[in-house]
């Protein structure tokens, strides 16, 4: 008797802790608080210059094998990107570029992602920036080794479809090109 009620014990056991763990949970990942890792590049006059966002925030819940459950949440917080460029440095927080007071963070949020073969992905998701939100399609590469994983991506946005430098003066091509590439290089190192 007291064996059979051990194996029940046991048994709801195993289906307590079974139910307890998400269906198709995808493996979790903490990104690396690389200052680089997110960057973009443009143009001014016909000459191209790079910046970066020196801070963000990543939720990543990727496995390659289980694409249905990964989803991706990245928060920027655009009050430090910057260029390196004291005169451009002081623009960028301004209303009329990212409007740092009014929208201090950028989410890039993906909940799709394809499979392109190889090492390449798409992940299809939203960029909301400047209190807009567009849908925004990012092709990287995925190498995973043992518990790293590397992540190297680009796109390129079109800055005034986000109102980044709206107006007559600052929408001029001359002011900046109206595509701006957006890269990622981001590493990211598996929960346990």
């Amino acid at each position: 008797m007291m064996t059979h009620f051990l194996r029940s014990l046991a048994l709801a056991t195993a289906l307590i802790n079974v139910a307890a763990t998400p269906a198709g949970a995808a493996t979790r990942w903490d990104a690396e608080k690389n200052p680089a890792a997110i960057s973009w590049e443009g143009l001014q006059g016909g000459n191209v210059f790079t910046g970066h966002c020196r801070t963000f925030d990543a939720a990543i819940a990727f496995d390659p094998s289980d694409l249905a459950h990964s989803s991706v949440k990245v928060t920027i917080d655009m009050g430090a990107c910057i260029t390196g460029d004291q005169q451009k440095d002081s623009y960028l927080p301004q209303e009329g570029w990212f409007g740092v007071a009014d929208f201090p963070k950028a989410i890039f949020e993906a909940t799709s992602f394809l499979h392109q073969g190889g090492d390449k992905y798409v992940a299809d998701g939203t960029l909301t920036l400047k209190g807009v939100t567009k849908k925004v399609e990012l092709p990287f590469t995925l190498d995973i080794k043992g518990d790293t994983a590397h992540a190297v991506g680009e796109t390129t946005l079109q800055r005034l479809a986000f109102g980044v430098g709206a107006g007559d003066q600052l929408s001029s091509a001359d002011v900046a090109g109206p595509d701006v590439k957006v890269k990622i290089d981001l590493t990211a190192t598996r929960k346990k």
